[in-house]
């Protein structure tokens, strides 16, 4: 949002425009500085469009100088005197700034301050410097040649622009060093511009001001040329720095394997580089269940939430006098191709007054990306998700156990498997019917999801099955889990048709290292063994296989399968 602008800067503004008025008041209530115009009506019209031309040439970004529209100033002073002088300075300036404005937003090339302060605080600069200037060479001129009084005058406008910028910096920033660095070399581009108008006003006091006026016109006619290309240039330069934003852009949100709610979040963050004034954002994409899942994020947000947002019926004032405006809600979707499918939605909510079409456009540039994100992620979920609970598929399971085992031999770490069954499932599915087997499946997973901490997996792994694997957990503390876990899915209010049907759960657990195993996957093994031994014993319980046909249950107690024979006793070996 704007802010608004300290005192100081106000200060710093109003000074030089201020000061600039006054001086030219009274510089114009003396003769010698306003010795009658000498200048005919067609080489008034070729000085002011010179220097405007001149103005117009900007080689260093940000620079609010006269340029090389300084040529301009000698002549005026040969012929029309220091008040007349000023005072054509300061509507060449405004007249170049005002033109390179429509030409930049003509052209789309991004403007990174505000027209009028800088116009102002120029203008009042570029006023009282040739005032300045102006005066003493009204002092010099009777006894100095023209080529000693141009460079004695130019000296002063040099000087008493950089003593200008360094105490605008100054009252802007009390505390730090001036730095003139960006301000030289644009008034090096003025003094190229007064040597300049010294030698065209020595040629046309010499040949007369016909050639002296023909001489000015040629010099801003390749002054006009050299704007062009930098012109060109500026825009080349701008559609290369977009390009390279919506590269960079593509790169941040074309992340792999990243879950939808970080890639909403990605999205917000690279809207607020292409618009960084919208208010409220509003993104919607495909659940697993073919609707909408949509998140928001406000002024007063800090990280997206969930929902749809509710933004207040007006934007915020901003500073200064201006009308009440409605919001401009940018709306766009995301089409996947060729088939056309909504993907998914975006909406800003943006001040009109504050909005800038070059970065509707960009948005517009950056949303085949987007699509492309979004299409990628929902596949990813797709070939990795189960469509009927949300929870992962097999095949991510056997990766991540895979990873995890290899990471605990190097880091010393430990691991747990839980496999959980829902008991006597084929009754819910004959007595109730398949839906209400379904429902029973995704009342399950949500409790399980509920128990997954930070960093573990939950999977289905086969019909009924559900894995929970936990990394940097022992066997016992994943025997608690599976215990909560239980006794959650028993106390689960679980209704079908208006009755409630009662669900058990019976799970095994196997953990590394208490388990020697060659891979990941033969855990699950020796899980499976436990949860068999579980639902042998009558369901509705949790077994640890502790190995060699023995199991833990939650009480602490060992239980020996009954068709398993008694250990082997082996002889002692030096090394494990």
């Amino acid at each position: 949002m704007k802010h608004f602008r300290p005192p100081r800067d106000l200060w710093a503004s109003l000074l030089p425009t201020l000061g600039s008025a006054l001086a030219l008041a009274v510089a114009y209530q003396f003769q010698a500085l306003d010795p009658g115009s000498r200048l005919s009506p067609g080489l008034l019209l070729v000085v002011v469009l010179a220097g405007v031309a001149g103005a117009c040439h900007r080689p260093a970004a940000g620079s609010a100088t006269l340029g090389l529209g300084a040529m301009v100033l000698p002549v005026s002073l040969l012929l029309d005197g220091a008040a007349p002088t000023a005072l054509l300075a300061a509507a060449v300036l405004l007249v170049a700034e005002l033109l390179l404005r429509l030409v930049r937003r003509f052209a789309q090339v991004s403007e990174r301050r505000g027209i009028l302060p800088r116009t102002l605080e120029s203008t009042g600069r570029a006023i009282l410097s040739t005032l300045a200037a102006g005066g003493l060479w009204v002092w010099l001129r009777p006894g100095w040649s023209v080529p000693a009084a141009v460079a004695a005058a130019a000296g002063v406008y040099l000087l008493l622009w950089v003593g200008l910028e360094a105490a605008d910096r100054k009252i802007r920033r009390p505390d730090q060093p001036p730095r003139l660095g960006n301000v030289l070399f644009p008034l090096g581009v003025d003094a190229i511009g007064w040597l300049l108008g010294g030698i065209l006003g020595m040629a046309g006091q010499a040949a007369g001001w016909t050639l002296g006026g023909a001489l000015l016109a040629v010099c801003a006619l390749l002054v006009l040329e050299a704007s062009r290309n930098a012109l060109l240039r500026d825009k080349a330069q701008s559609r290369v720095r977009d390009l390279e934003r919506l590269h960079r852009a593509s790169r941040r949100m074309g992340t792999p394997q990243q879950e939808m709610d970080a890639l909403a979040g990605r999205i917000r963050v690279e809207c607020s580089r292409v618009i960084p004034s919208f208010s409220w954002f509003h993104f919607e994409a495909l659940s697993p269940g073919s609707e909408f899942k949509s998140w928001w994020w406000g002024p007063r947000s800090e990280e997206l939430e969930e929902g749809v947002p509710m933004p207040e019926r007006h934007p915020p004032a901003l500073p200064g006098f201006h009308r009440r405006t409605q919001w401009q809600i940018l709306e766009r979707q995301l089409r996947s191709r060729p088939e056309g499918e909504v993907l998914g939605r975006i909406r800003l909510w943006c001040d009109p007054r504050r909005l800038d079409p070059q970065h509707v456009e960009l948005l517009d540039r950056l949303l085949p990306q987007m699509t492309l994100s979004v299409q990628r992620c929902l596949l990813d979920r797709q070939a990795n998700e189960d469509p009927l609970t949300g929870v992962a598929m097999r095949r991510v399971l056997e990766k991540r156990l895979h990873e995890g085992h290899a990471r605990c031999h190097e880091e010393g770490g430990a691991m747990a498997v839980l496999l959980c069954d829902l008991d006597f499932f084929k009754r819910i599915n004959d007595t109730y019917g398949h839906p209400a087997g379904d429902a029973a499946l995704v009342a399950v997973a949500g409790v399980l999801k509920e128990t997954c901490r930070v960093g573990d997996l939950c999977c289905r792994y086969g019909g009924e099955e559900f894995v929970l694997l936990m990394e940097q957990t022992n066997g016992e503390g994943g025997l608690a889990v599976a215990e909560r876990l239980r006794q959650a899915i028993e106390e689960l209010d679980f209704q079908v048709e208006g009755n409630r049907v009662p669900l058990t759960l019976s799970a095994g657990i196997a953990s590394f290292p208490e388990l020697y195993i060659k891979t990941g996957a033969e855990l699950l093994l020796f899980a499976d063994e436990a949860l068999y031994e579980a639902k042998r014993r009558g369901r509705n319980r949790v077994l640890l296989d502790i190995g060699q046909g023995r199991y833990l249950d939650v009480e602490g107690s060992v239980l020996t399968s009954e068709d398993t024979p008694p250990p082997v006793q082996e002889p002692p070996r030096i090394f494990a």
